[in-house]
């Protein structure tokens, strides 16, 4: 399950990005990843044998993640589902994983934890154009995910 929240780290090679110049002079990056775009760069970074399928639906405000694989203990089949929250944190980015269930058990909160943490971490790495930028907003809609940022400049500076 780890591995599919790890996923996350793939998404920058689908982002759209567009940058504008703001009228103090520094720079306003957006990054924008549809749901197709998601489902397609989370299949490639689970790269698991074991997945038989994922889906991820983004509504307005959140993201659900479900996936079937094969058990690793015995035959049959593990489901997988959470829900995905975005929001800025003095200019990064929080991620909250709630309603984590395997198999229809409870995801221990501890380990959700510690999602919450790596996907903040990877998502923003990764749609971030420069590290030196800032998050200002963050959106998941039912057709994207679009991540705002502020780069100063020079001329924002002066």
């Amino acid at each position: 399950m780890l591995v599919a929240v790890a996923a996350f780290a793939l998404l920058a090679g689908a982002c759209s990005i567009d940058v504008s110049r703001n009228d103090d002079g520094s720079l306003q990056i957006e990054t924008v990843l549809t749901e197709e775009s998601l489902a397609n760069e989370l299949a490639k970074g689970i790269d698991d044998p074991n997945v038989i399928s994922m889906d991820v639906d983004m509504k307005d405000g959140f993201a659900l993640v479900t996936m079937e694989a094969k058990s690793e203990w015995g035959d049959g089949v593990d489901d997988v589902s959470f829900k995905v929250e975005m929001f800025v944190v003095d200019g990064h980015l929080g991620v909250n994983v709630t309603e984590a269930v395997w198999n229809d058990i409870p995801i221990p909160q501890e380990l959700t934890d510690i999602w919450n943490e790596e996907l903040a971490k990877q998502l923003e790495e990764d749609a971030k154009e420069d590290p030196d930028s800032t998050l200002v907003a963050v959106e998941l809609t039912e057709n994207d995910l679009r991540m705002e940022f502020r780069l100063e400049t020079d001329e924002s500076k002066s």
